[in-house]
C-alpha cells in the first residue's frame, strides 16, 4: 500500500484522503465524512461519503492493479497508478496461500484503540486546540483531572493493573498502553462528569467507550448486534466530525485515519470473529519471549525453530492430555481464608459485630432466638471462583499492609437485572446451613450516567452469599458520588508485565505504595 499519507491511504476502502490546508505540498492524509468547503480544499474528492456504502477494496481489483503496475510503460505512469489506487507494489506476503486482499492484514486493536486514538484525543483536548473551543480542556481542568487519576490508585485493585500515572504530567514520559486503557475505560468519564467537562465532548467520548468495550468483549455476536455496532460507529464518526471540525476546513486534520478506521471494525468482526484476534500485542510478546530464549550464536534460527516447535508440541500434548497442565480446577464456591478471631467484648449488644451477626441471623432465616454466639469464625479474605482474592475492610485494617484496596465487589442476584455493588466488611462461615456469607455496605441510589453506574455508599449493612459475588471491582469516589470500575474486557488479553503488575515469588501481586 502507498501509505497513510497517500490519496488512497485506507487499505480497506477506496475512500479518498482530504487536505486540511491549501498550502503547496499539503498531504491527502485525513478522512472526514463530509468536510467543509470541500469544493475548495478537495475539489477532486466526493463532498460526502455514505458510511453504510463505502467503496470497499476487492481481491479482483487488487490483482488487476498489480498487473497494471507490472505493465506500466514509464515511471510517471507507475506513479499515476499508485496515486489513483493507493497500491504501490506486490508484497512478499502475497506468496502465502492464505493471502486475500484486503482482509489478510487485520486491524490491530492494541495500537488502534489505546496507542493511536486515545493519545490523539487527549492531545486535542489539552494542547492541539484553542482555549475558546468547545473541545478544549483548560490547563486547570487538565491538571485537576490528572491529579484525580493518580489519587484514584488507592481504590483500584492491584490485580487490575499497575499504577496509572498523572496523564497531564506524564503523557510524554512513555505513557503505557494499559494507562491509556485505564483512562478510556475507567477515569475520563467519571472525572469529566464531576469536573463538569463540556457535556457534548463527554457524550461523544462515551460512544467511543461503548464501541471499544463491545468489540473487546469476548462473546459471540449476532448479525443484528454487529449491525447495531455499525450504527453506533457511524453516529460516533459523524458527531465527532461535527464537534471537532465543525465548519472550519483547517481542522480536518483532526479526522486522522486511526479515527476513521473504526468504520471497518464491524466488517472485521464478520471476517475474523473477535477483533482481539488481530492483536499485535500477542505477536510482539511471542517475539520478545522467543528472543530472550535464543542463546545459540552459531545457529540462532535453528535455535528459534526448536523453541517454537517445543512450544507447539506442549500445546498439542495439553489438548490430548489436559491433566498434564497446572491450571487449577474451578472451585464450586468461593473459599474463605485469613481467619480473624472474635473477641468476647465484640459480641456485646451495641458493638458493630453484634449488629452484623444479628443481620446475618435474620438474612439466612435461622430458627430460634438470636444468640451472638451462633457464629464462631469470621474471615478477612475470600478466594473467588475466578481465582481473584477479595479482601474485607477488616483484613485491610489489621496489618496486611495493603496499599491499594481490594474490598469492593460486584454481585448478581438471579432474576434481578441491576447489579449489586458493595464494600465487604467481613466474611463469615455458617456451619448450620453450610453457607459462606459476606457482610457489606451496599451502593445505593444507583443511576446510570453516560452508560456508567453511579451511587452513594449506604450506612446500612446487607448480607450476601459469597456464590453471588461476580468479581472484584475498583471504585472512583468524588465527594459523595461513587463510580464502580469493572475490570476492562482487554484485561485478560495482555500479560501481567504489560499491565504493569509485578508478581512476587508466591504468585501474589506486589502492592503499590505511595
Amino acid at each position: 500500500m502507498a501509505g497513510h499519507s497517500a490519496v488512497h491511504g485506507d487499505r480497506f476502502s477506496l475512500v479518498e484522503g482530504a487536505r486540511s490546508s491549501l498550502k503547496k505540498g499539503s498531504k491527502y492524509q485525513y478522512y472526514p465524512v463530509s468536510p467543509p468547503q470541500n469544493d475548495r480544499y478537495n475539489p477532486s474528492r466526493l463532498s460526502s461519503y455514505d458510511l453504510n456504502h463505502l467503496p470497499i477494496r476487492t481481491e479482483d481489483a487488487y490483482w488487476d492493479i498489480i498487473g497494471k503496475l507490472s505493465n506500466s510503460s514509464s515511471k510517471a505512469k507507475y506513479n499515476s497508478i499508485v496515486r489513483e489506487t493507493g497500491i504501490s507494489r506486490m508484497p512478499l506476503a502475497s506468496a502465502s496461500p492464505a493471502f486475500v486482499h484486503p482482509s489478510f492484514f487485520p486491524l490491530d486493536p492494541f495500537h488502534l484503540f489505546f496507542e493511536n486514538i486515545m493519545p490523539f484525543i487527549w492531545d486535542i483536548w489539552t494542547t492541539l486546540s484553542a482555549p475558546d473551543e468547545e473541545v478544549h480542556l483548560s490547563k486547570h481542568l487538565a491538571e485537576k483531572l490528572g491529579q484525580l487519576v493518580a489519587d484514584g490508585m488507592k481504590t483500584l485493585p492491584p490485580v487490575f493493573c499497575g499504577p496509572v500515572r498523572d496523564p497531564y504530567l506524564k503523557r510524554q514520559s512513555q505513557y503505557k498502553a494499559y494507562e491509556w486503557m485505564a483512562l478510556l475505560y475507567w477515569y475520563i468519564l467519571p472525572i469529566g462528569i464531576e469536573l463538569e467537562m463540556e457535556s457534548s465532548v463527554l457524550r461523544n467520548f462515551s460512544k467511543l467507550i461503548e464501541i471499544v468495550e463491545f468489540v473487546m468483549t469476548i462473546k459471540s455476536r449476532s448479525e443484528a448486534e454487529i449491525q447495531g455496532l455499525k450504527e453506533r460507529v457511524n453516529h460516533f464518526l459523524i458527531e465527532y466530525e461535527q464537534l471537532y471540525v465543525g465548519n472550519d476546513p483547517e481542522k480536518i486534520w483532526r479526522c486522522r485515519l486511526c479515527i476513521f478506521q473504526l468504520v471497518h471494525v464491524p466488517m472485521h468482526i464478520r471476517w475474523y470473529g473477535s477483533i482481539r484476534l488481530g492483536s499485535q500485542a500477542t505477536v510482539e510478546r511471542t517475539i520478545g519471549e522467543a528472543g530472550h530464549k535464543i542463546h545459540s550464536k552459531k545457529s540462532p534460527f535453528v535455535n528459534m525453530a526448536n523453541i517454537f516447535y517445543e512450544k507447539e508440541l506442549i500445546k498439542a500434548l495439553l489438548l490430548y492430555y489436559p491433566q498434564l497442565g497446572n491450571e487449577q480446577t474451578e472451585r464450586n464456591r468461593p473459599v474463605l481464608f485469613g481467619k480473624i478471631n472474635i473477641k468476647a467484648k465484640e459480641r456485646k449488644q451495641g458493638q458493630p459485630l453484634y449488629h452484623q451477626l444479628q443481620t446475618i441471623f435474620q438474612s439466612v432465616d435461622l430458627p430460634g432466638a438470636f444468640e451472638p454466639t451462633f457464629i464462631n469464625n469470621r474471615w478477612g479474605k475470600c478466594h473467588l471462583s475466578n481465582g481473584i482474592v477479595l479482601s474485607s475492610t477488616l483484613s485491610e485494617a489489621t496489618g496486611d499492609k495493603i496499599k491499594r484496596s481490594r474490598c469492593h465487589f460486584e454481585a448478581k442476584i438471579d432474576g434481578v437485572d441491576q447489579p449489586i455493588f458493595g464494600k465487604a466488611l467481613a466474611f463469615f462461615a455458617i456451619e448450620k446451613t453450610n453457607q459462606h456469607v459476606v457482610v457489606y455496605h451496599p451502593l445505593e441510589k444507583m443511576e446510570k450516567t453516560l452508560n456508567i453506574w453511579r451511587g452513594i455508599w449506604s450506612q446500612k449493612i446487607d448480607v450476601l452469599d459469597t456464590t453471588q459475588i461476580v468479581d472484584l471491582i475498583g471504585i472512583w469516589a468524588y465527594n459523595n458520588n461513587v463510580y464502580p470500575l469493572r475490570k476492562h474486557p482487554g484485561s485478560d488479553w495482555i500479560s501481567p508485565e504489560e499491565k504493569g503488575i509485578e508478581i512476587d515469588g508466591d504468585g501474589e501481586d506486589i502492592q503499590w505504595a505511595d
